[in-house]
């Protein structure tokens, strides 16, 4: 409608000039064809004004916690040597990014802001504006794309061009100690030695001993049982460190159709991430297992235990970006995943939901010589567990910090 508009104006001044022409008429044919020459370059001044400019973000850090602060700093750049009478930019951002002291609109896309900035330029100059982001929820969030807007300098024609490169910010899940939680330092299994817990440090083989009842049979040493004639287990030397599988559960609902509870969702996802940073930080082997993929991949998650510097940095990555629908019963996946764990393996289940089904599935890892730790955090009240299960009930500990406002879930 705007472009109609304009052509008119064009086709009138072409009209008043043949007037002239026709008519003999001076002053008409000369203000009508200066008309003419400003609506043209106009046009001209139009079709360049987007040219060579350009518009880049840059994040002060890409990996942030939930509640951090994190720098926005967008640059418009005109490389050229036409000055811009006018130029405006909008952005689309995620809305669980609060902004501070920024023009923000409403977006037409769903879950999204539209951050808004204007300027005039000069020929060959650049601005810069800064923001502070702070997330609110955890996730893989895309900034962008963005739209420039400008045109001539006496505003008869606009220029408009999209930009569709984005950014991307990645937050992490909430991580609390482990006593607001209403967690204990988690060393709750294994043999107790002048007080200090000792595991077997399966890196650290010591040799062969005769099979004694309660011995796992993963632990059997087949070819020395041939050589000896009867059964043999490996032995190892002791450790104090602990090879912990941290299996979180995504269900939040007994039937898929029923959808998913964000809140207790948000309960399992922030005591993994808390259970792991303990984990880890006592240089515990950690290792991650789920029924639920993270958004970048179409499997579940089963991630090796180990020490290694990044463990507890993709641990967290993946519990950020897990998605909210769990691929399988938890019961089954854990069966069937199980066979997979190294020997001496402790299962820490963080869960806020525990079926029937799951429970029959710790009893066969209880026989099979398995230590299983349930986190549990859902509402209704947990199961009778199998004998030797450790059960931790912290669900009061998020009810009271939702209430008081210290725990915002999605």
């Amino acid at each position: 409608m705007e472009k109609a508009w304009h052509d008119l104006w064009i086709g009138l001044f072409v009209v008043l000039i043949a007037i002239g022409v026709f008519t003999g008429q001076s002053p008409l044919l000369g203000l009508s064809a200066m008309g003419l020459l400003i609506a043209g370059i106009a046009r001209l001044w139009s079709k360049l004004s987007l040219d060579e400019v350009t518009y880049t973000r840059q994040l002060s850090q890409r990996r942030v916690f939930i509640g951090e602060e994190v720098t926005l700093a967008v640059t418009l750049t005109n490389r050229k040597p036409v000055p811009l009478g006018r130029v405006s930019v909008e952005d689309e951002l995620p809305d669980s990014l609060q902004i501070s002291e920024a023009d923000i609109g409403s977006s037409a896309s769903p879950n999204t802001q539209s951050l808004r900035h204007g300027t005039s330029m000069m020929w060959y100059e650049r601005v810069t504006w800064e923001y502070k982001l702070r997330p609110t929820e955890r996730g893989l969030f895309y900034l962008g794309p963005a739209r420039l807007r400008s045109g001539d300098l006496f505003g008869f024609f606009d220029a408009e061009a999209g930009l569709p490169e984005r950014d991307y910010l990645l937050v992490y899940p909430r991580v609390l100690q482990l006593p607001d939680l209403g967690l204990p330092a988690l060393r709750p299994l294994g043999e107790n030695r002048g007080g200090i817990r000792i595991f077997s440090d399966l890196a650290r083989p010591s040799g062969i001993r005769d099979y004694v009842r309660g011995d796992q049979l993963r632990a059997v040493d087949w070819k020395a049982t041939a050589r000896m004639q009867r059964l043999q287990v490996r032995t190892f030397e002791p450790s104090s460190a602990l090879t912990m599988i941290l299996a979180v559960g995504i269900e939040t609902a007994g039937r898929y159709w029923e959808g998913y509870s964000p809140v207790n969702l948000e309960r399992v996802i922030t005591a993994a991430a808390s259970v792991a940073t303990s984990v880890f930080e006592n240089h515990h082997m950690l290792g991650l297992f789920s029924n639920g993929t993270p958004i970048l991949s179409d499997r579940p998650m089963n991630l090796a235990p180990s020490r290694a510097p990044d463990q507890l940095t993709v641990v967290l990555e993946t519990l950020a970006t897990i998605r909210p629908i769990a691929q399988g019963p938890m019961s089954s996946r854990l069966l069937e995943n199980a066979r997979e764990f190294p020997l001496g393996t402790t299962i820490l289940l963080v869960s806020a939901l525990i079926l029937e089904e799951l429970v029959d599935t710790m009893s066969v890892l209880k026989r099979r010589g398995m230590e299983i730790v349930v986190v549990y955090v859902g509402d209704e009240d947990c199961p009778q567990l199998p004998e030797g299960v450790v059960l931790y009930d912290i669900r009061e500990h998020f009810v009271k910090m939702e209430l008081a406002g210290e725990f915002a879930s999605v």
